[in-house]
């Protein structure tokens, strides 16, 4: 399993704006720009993937009331992807 180009641009945009703009932590934007690095060339790990999925968590319970129908189902199409490839990881 693989994500799709729209959720992957998805998840970038919320590694980049949601994540890597609110971060004070040096050590922890490092980390995100990493999996943000990854997922552009298609090789994350299982650490990638479980900092994806808690972004992911982070911005959903937001997204109910700031993003259209399309754009949540879309967040939550790209959480359930994530928490598969996290399943099939182990």
């Amino acid at each position: 399993m693989s994500y799709t180009e729209e959720q992957k641009a998805l998840i970038s945009g919320v590694i980049g704006t949601q994540i890597l703009g609110r971060i004070s932590s040096e050590q922890l934007r490092e980390k995100y720009f990493s999996v943000h690095e990854h997922l552009r060339q298609g090789e994350l790990n299982r650490a990638d993937l479980q900092r994806i999925e808690s972004a992911l968590q982070l911005v959903t319970p937001q997204s109910c009331q700031s993003c259209s129908k399309e754009g949540y189902r879309e967040l939550i199409e790209a959480l359930m992807a994530t928490r598969l490839m996290l399943r099939e990881a182990q």
